[in-house]
């Protein structure tokens, strides 16, 4: 019999911001601020590794939709770019939700930065699963190997809840388990 062995987790923070929180998540990649920009903004990319497709190129402000991807009714969320400085920050509301991704030079790489902010402590560790998912994929595709869509439904075929299980212990909230959400 083998045991289950424990998901690695990459330490996120979560802060207290004004009135909701602030999860922060860093990852350092090989490839330049350029190439990683060009994942995050734009829409032929993002859909490849990210939650959501976007209705355009998220290089400059203003309106996008945000169409859910990996579930089966996808939904439609009404978002907005406030910032877009190539190739170094992107912000945008996500619903009511904002992140907040900065790229920064790394020796010969580059570091990753998101704050992702949002009124509900407990979906935390949800948030932190979810995109330890996507920059595992994002990490993938950059590297010429994309992965298999990690978001929505199919996050449950790579970890989901062992994920949200591991990440509730370390940021101090409950299990899926105890929240009936299984």
């Amino acid at each position: 019999m083998t045991e289950k062995s424990e998901p690695e987790l990459v330490a996120p923070e979560l802060l207290a911001d004004g009135a909701g929180w602030a999860l922060m998540v860093d990852r350092t990649l090989p490839q330049t601020p350029e190439q990683v920009w060009a994942a995050l903004t734009r829409a032929d990319q993002l859909r490849i590794w990210g939650p959501f497709s976007s209705s355009r190129d998220l290089v400059s402000a203003g309106p996008v939709q945000l169409i859910d991807l990996g579930v089966a009714s996808p939904s439609t969320t009404e978002a907005f770019v406030h910032q877009a400085v190539s190739p170094r920050l992107l912000v945008m509301d996500w619903g009511s939700d904002t992140l907040r991704w900065e790229i920064a030079a790394a020796g010969v790489g580059t570091r990753l930065t998101l704050r992702h902010r949002f009124n509900d402590r407990a979906k935390a560790a949800s948030y932190a699963a979810g995109w330890h998912l996507c920059l595992l994929a994002l990490a993938a595709f950059l590297d010429g190997h994309p992965l298999p869509s990690v978001v929505g439904e199919n996050a449950l075929d790579h970890g989901f809840h062992d994920l949200h299980d591991g990440y509730a212990r370390l940021l101090g909230l409950g299990a899926l388990a105890d929240q009936d959400t299984r």
